[in-house]
């Protein structure tokens, strides 16, 4: 009776804290992931934040030295999302591709390098789209190591641009836009600008009437940075009217002096000098 008694104190401590181990607080789970797709080496997952009734796709390349990309959105119909690879562009090493979220309405470009340490750039924006019409590519521009591809996406008529540096550039910049209907005219570089190892271009794409500035550096592994705005229009200086010519004044004229009469017959009119 006694050994039990004993047995019983040593084992209270060890059970007292057992069950406070075991009543901690509730953890309730706000991020879930709610589906993946993977297309070579591309990987989307979709994750759900139950606090803010928004979905998330994170996108990554399955690369050494790569980092993520993640773009978020308002729910229409809850948290279920199907995710879709419907488009595709490759250019050597440059890779485009085309998801879409049906649940939700919603596209991403895609662009990336296939190359270690690269970055996806993304484009998301709604779509209510029901073809898969493939990514056009309209115009290209090629200004020393920079390459410069204009895309278009007819599904929800936007354009692209993707700006890459060919010379161990490891990762694209993209910049989206509405497309202008029935538009004219090419990708040109206006101007450029070079200081050390920083390059600065400016690209204009005259279908849509948008300026861009492209900035890199000129060392392995850049990842360019670009930038769209709405092209200003050209300013038109007034052009000065001539002057009208001097009006000419028709002053009166004297009238002309009356003829001096005639001399009377048999008179001479004046004697000579020296007669008088």
């Amino acid at each position: 009776m006694r050994r039990s008694l004993l047995v019983f104190l040593f084992w209270l401590p060890v059970a007292a804290w057992s069950g406070a181990a075991w009543s901690g607080e509730f953890e309730s789970t706000l991020l879930v992931q709610t589906g993946k797709l993977r297309e070579s080496d591309l990987i989307v997952r979709a994750i759900a934040d139950l606090e803010s009734n928004r979905v998330c796709l994170g996108f990554y390349i399955r690369t050494p030295g790569t980092s993520s990309s993640m773009a978020c959105y308002d729910t229409d119909s809850g948290f279920r999302s199907r995710v879709d690879h419907v488009g595709y562009f490759q250019e050597g090493k440059l890779v485009i591709r085309k998801v879409r979220d049906h649940g939700n309405q919603i596209t991403c470009l895609v662009a990336y390098a296939s190359a270690p340490g690269t970055s996806p750039a993304i484009d998301c924006y709604k779509s209510s789209a029901k073809t898969n019409e493939p990514i056009r590519r309209e115009d290209s521009l090629r200004e020393g190591d920079l390459q410069v591809i204009r895309l278009g996406d007819p599904d929800s008529t936007r354009t692209c641009l993707v700006a890459f540096v060919k010379v161990g550039g490891a990762g694209p910049a993209m910049a989206c836009y509405d497309s202008v209907p029935d538009g004219q005219g090419g990708i040109v570089q206006t101007s450029a600008m070079r200081e050390g190892d920083l390059v600065v271009r400016k690209v204009v794409d005259q279908t849509n009437s948008k300026a861009c500035l492209v900035s890199y550096v000129s060392t392995t592994g850049t990842t360019p940075t670009l930038q769209c705005s709405d092209q200003d229009a050209p300013v038109v200086m007034p052009v000065a009217k001539p002057r009208p010519p001097a009006m000419k004044r028709d002053w009166p004229q004297p009238p002309e002096p009356e003829p001096w009469p005639p001399a009377p017959p048999n008179m001479d009119p004046w004697p000579p000098v020296g007669e008088q």
